[in-house]
Parts: structure tokens; sequence; C-alpha cells
């Protein structure tokens, strides 16, 4: 996408003081994009989780004198890994695709341009929202990615090997469909939860906890009776009904990353078609944030109707 950081030294020395990190991002016809900060370690009274906010949303503002935009500011906070004293943050793979779902959240916000701030971004559809940050999340798996761009040995800066990085993408399947079964169970227990039956005992239904066993063992997915897991899912909060999309935006994004990315990514002589795909996720995707049916948008960014095969294809890829 031909897209560039910048830092102010002023910016970085008052949010570096705070353990952060400010990039502005700009692209060379569309100008400035917005600015992202990064608050990545771990620290005392701070939010435990991944997440990306979004501090002000991004729009396009007309008025009598003319037209300008208002670009958006969003913060990604982690608790990755912290550096030592004896050697810079080294993450896990798992930190590693914790950090580009949360990227790809944020290149969301930043890409989009709405009339309506309300609409901007990450202000989608429940069931589409999570595409994008598991299509970024692709790439911190993918051989190809990993073996040329994205993995370094943090000493000999070393690239890792096409045959380990391979390895790794398998290792991500190991028990894969039981993570899938899991997340039909929670989905399934989100819809119960929020369904016309109630999970309480006092309004005359069965109680969460053996709402959730009940779901487990219909899935043939292992439960830890006298556990209560779900009382601390927040997800079960913020989606509300929901969260079935978590799973369902994982078959939008292995669809596209199959028809636009994983051909091309593997070639390097396909550079041009590989920006080909890259343009037409942003311009006919991540550019419409909330503003239009993802149907619409997910049929001319594939050029059909999206297709659950390349989600089981890549569970069973060996």
């Amino acid at each position: 996408w031909d897209i560039d950081t910048t830092t102010n030294a002023q910016d970085q020395l008052a949010a570096g003081a705070a353990g952060l990190r400010k990039f502005e991002f700009h692209h060379e016809h569309d100008g400035a994009l917005g600015s992202m900060y990064f608050d990545l370690h771990p620290r005392d009274g701070k939010f435990v989780h991944a997440a990306h906010f979004t501090i002000r949303c991004g729009r396009n503002r007309e008025d009598d004198i003319g037209s300008d935009r208002q670009l958006p500011i969003v913060a990604l906070v982690c608790n990755l890994s912290p550096s030592s004293s004896s050697s810079n943050a080294l993450l896990s793979h798992s930190e590693v695709e914790t950090l580009y779902h949360e990227f790809g959240h944020g290149v969301h916000s930043l890409l989009s341009r709405c009339s309506f701030q309300h609409l901007s971004g990450t202000r989608a559809a429940m069931d589409f929202v999570e595409t994008p940050s598991h299509f970024f999340e692709t790439f911190a798996r993918d051989p190809s990615f990993l073996s040329r761009i994205l993995a370094r040995h943090y000493m000999t800066g070393k690239p890792m090997s096409e045959l380990r990085a391979q390895h790794l993408k398998q290792s991500h399947n190991d028990f894969r469909s039981v993570e899938v079964q899991t997340q039909i169970v929670h989905s399934r227990f989100d819809q119960a939860l929020f369904g016309e039956n109630p999970c309480s005992p006092a309004l005359g239904g069965s109680s969460t906890t053996d709402v959730f066993e009940r779901l487990h063992r219909e899935a043939g997915v292992p439960f830890a009776a006298g556990t209560h897991w779900h009382s601390r899912f927040g997800h079960l909060v913020s989606y509300g009904a929901g969260y079935y999309g978590y799973l369902y935006a994982q078959v939008f994004a292995a669809d596209i990353w199959s028809s636009c990315m994983s051909a091309n990514i593997n070639s390097t002589s396909s550079s041009s078609s590989l920006r080909e795909g890259g343009t037409k996720i942003w311009k006919e995707m991540l550019i419409h944030g909330g503003g239009k049916d993802p149907k619409k948008m997910l049929k001319v960014v594939l050029g059909r109707d999206p297709s659950v095969e390349p989600f089981f294809e890549g569970i069973s890829e060996r």
C-alpha cells in the first residue's frame, strides 16, 4: 500500500515516558492517514488484555469554507513480553499473532473514509468487523512472509528458514478443529444468554454453568466440572449475542487471503499482483468502514459470493 510512518521527537519524548510509541501514517497519494499509539508491554495498573481502541474516529468534513478530513487517532494496547536488562523484548509466536490481529483493527480505522464518524473503521457490522484483524493475523503465520520479511534472529539478524516457518504454520493447526468446536460452544452460549429462555434458576431456567456444561457435552468438547470459566469471558458482555461473528469473520478472512494474497505472496515475481490484491482490499473494503453492506464489499473483493472452503482447507492443511 506504500504506507509510510513518521515520528515526532517531542511526541515520542512525551509518549516514551509512559512506555508508548506514537506513529503518524502517510500515503504518497492519499496524504496523512492518522496516528497510532503502541502501548505494548505490561505495567502496574494497566488493562491486562489486548485490544484496539479508537481515541478519535476519522471522517470527511464539509462546510461552507471547503472540505477536509478529521484524521483518526487509535491505540493498540497489549501486554506482550517486555524487554529485560540483557535483551530486547522477545515475543512468542502467539504474541506476534496477537499484535498483528490488533494492528489489523488499527489499519481498518486508519484507512476508512466515511462522512459519519460512527461508521468509521471498526464501527462496522458485528459479524464482519473481525475480518480485517483475522486477515492481518494470517501474515504472522505465512511461511513466505515469516522467512523473507518478518522473522529474524534477535542477535545475528539471520532470517528464519523456510522449513522452520512451514513447521510454525503447521503447528497452528494442531488441535485446530477442537479450537473451532470450542468457538462454536462459546458462540452458542452467547446466543443462549441473550435468547428467549433465561439462564437463571430464579426465572425457571437453568443456571449459566449448567448451560455452559451442556453445550460442551453436545459438542464433544471437554468440560472441567466445578469450574466457571465463562464468568471471566468479557466478550459475552461486549459482543452481546454477536460472538459468533468472531468465527464467522475467520471464514471471510481465509477466503480473502486465498483469493487475493496466498498465491502472490509466495512468489518473488508477482509484486504487481500482490499490490493489486492489497489495493482491492483497501479501496473496496477497508475504505468503507461500516458504511457499506459487508456482503456487497466481499462480493466485489472476491469477485463472487464468499465461500467456506478456504477456511476448511486451512484447518486440514498439514
